[in-house]
């Protein structure tokens, strides 16, 4: 019995201290990926982009949490960020970055935190609150995701309440010229010039307010920000051979003709296959009409900026469909797609089974339909309200979660962001 006893207490004293090792060892061994990473992939980024940095770089002393957040237009934003400042941050970052499984393996050894876009996630929020508890400096996108224009999104309210909670410093930087370096809808990066500018928005306990509006207003006058209005930005040139390629994946509505996914990119020119209008694309966001529609009429619009287009083609959109409804057009939009499932949980890394090619329409009483090509059978009819936690894991890729299940498409030559938009701005009837 003695001896039992001692084995017993033996491993209820050498637990603790083996844990307490292993994750010791665990940081020793992020902190050296970190540095790898800045030195080798960091430091190449910064002469590729040219990128200055000025303000605050200096971080709360060794033990004490902090917040990170900037606004977000490049996917290399974190690496960017992580190159300038003197500690490991933890990134809260998609889920669907974890689907591979060394992917999710090399992620996991330098602490990113898994986040479930548009959707609750306790198991975020579980280890977002431990990395404060043990010292790490946490990075988060008050967006909740990366835009689409160089302009910022809504505010996630989720972190405001986060700063409220924890009361820990909050860092901002604002980033300018990612946008143009590396738009979301474009396959490559373009050299011109990086900008960011580090501030405290808290710096002091004392310092943060007990209400969250007045959080979200102080984090929306700080990082709030229209790359494409910015002169200092636009000045100089962002460019590539390529720098028109995928731009249809944006712009999915002609100006001249009314017609959608029409468009086609190559090179330096965007073109319309209906009407034959020809563009021009400049790398610092300006456009120039070389060849005008053969359909040119007076609702046609023409536009010398990127963002003035952007912004015409999303407010067209609704109503085009609205008016497409009164034709009797039915469906009223059709692409082709492969279609993915898989039964939802809350584990990260989804396993998506290939379900098959098909077609996916859009009705006119607004429902998502996607048929099967080789045996016509129509595996998802629902509406678009019924869409939960959209997402854009890919320029081509939407994700969703409906009834229990996970879903995946990749729409083929045409942009996820269109249903996503509709998802997000459609009137329910």
């Amino acid at each position: 019995m003695s001896l039992t006893i001692k084995y017993t207490n033996t491993l209820m004293i050498t637990n603790p201290i083996i844990n307490t090792f292993k994750k010791r060892l665990s940081f020793l061994w992020r902190d050296l990926l970190w540095w790898w990473l800045k030195i080798f992939f960091g430091l190449p980024l910064r002469l590729f982009f040219h990128i200055q940095c000025e303000g605050r770089k200096d971080f709360p002393s060794p033990g004490q949490s902090a917040f990170v957040i900037g606004n977000h237009s490049n996917i290399l934003d974190p690496v960017i960020v992580s190159s300038f400042v003197p500690k490991p941050i933890c990134w809260v970052v998609g889920d669907n970055l974890f689907g591979a499984k060394v992917t999710r393996m090399f992620l996991r050894w330098i602490k990113i935190i898994p986040k479930t876009k548009n959707m609750p996630d306790s198991e975020t929020m579980r280890m977002l609150l431990e990395a404060a508890r043990q010292g790490q400096i946490i990075g988060l996108a008050p967006e909740g995701g990366r835009n689409w224009d160089g302009e910022t999104l809504n505010l996630d309210r989720t972190l405001p309440r986060l700063i409220k909670k924890l009361k820990l410093p909050v860092i901002c930087i604002r980033v300018k010229g990612a946008y143009l370096s590396w738009p979301r809808w474009a396959s490559t990066p373009r050299r011109g010039r990086i900008m960011l500018s580090f501030s405290y928005l808290y710096e002091n306990q004392k310092d943060i307010p007990d209400d969250e509006d007045l959080i979200t207003q102080a984090i929306k006058k700080r990082l709030f920000y229209s790359e494409l209005e910015d002169p200092e930005v636009t000045r100089h040139n962002y460019g590539n051979r390529r720098i028109a390629e995928n731009l249809e994946l944006r712009l999915w509505f002609c100006p001249h003709c009314m017609n959608f996914f029409s468009l086609k990119s190559k090179g330096y020119h965007l073109s319309c296959k209906r009407c034959g209008a020809t563009w021009q694309i400049k790398g610092n966001g300006l456009i120039i009409l070389e060849e005008r529609g053969a359909l040119w009429d007076s609702r046609s619009q023409n536009f010398t900026r990127y963002i003035d287009w952007a912004h015409y083609n999303d407010r067209q959109t609704i109503p085009t469909l609205e008016k497409l409804k009164t034709s009797n057009k039915d469906p009223l939009i059709s692409i082709p797609a492969k279609m993915w499932s898989v039964p939802y949980s809350s584990e990260r890394g989804r396993y998506y089974s290939y379900v098959g090619k098909g077609s996916a329409r859009l009705t006119r009483d607004f429902r998502f339909v996607f048929t099967r090509s080789h045996d016509r059978k129509r595996l998802l009819d629902i509406h678009l309200s019924e869409m939960k936690g959209t997402n854009i894991a890919w320029n081509h890729r939407l994700e969703f979660f409906s009834n229990g299940n996970a879903y995946r498409f990749t729409f083929y030559g045409q942009s996820a962001y269109f249903w996503h938009y509709l998802t997000s701005k459609l009137p329910i009837h």
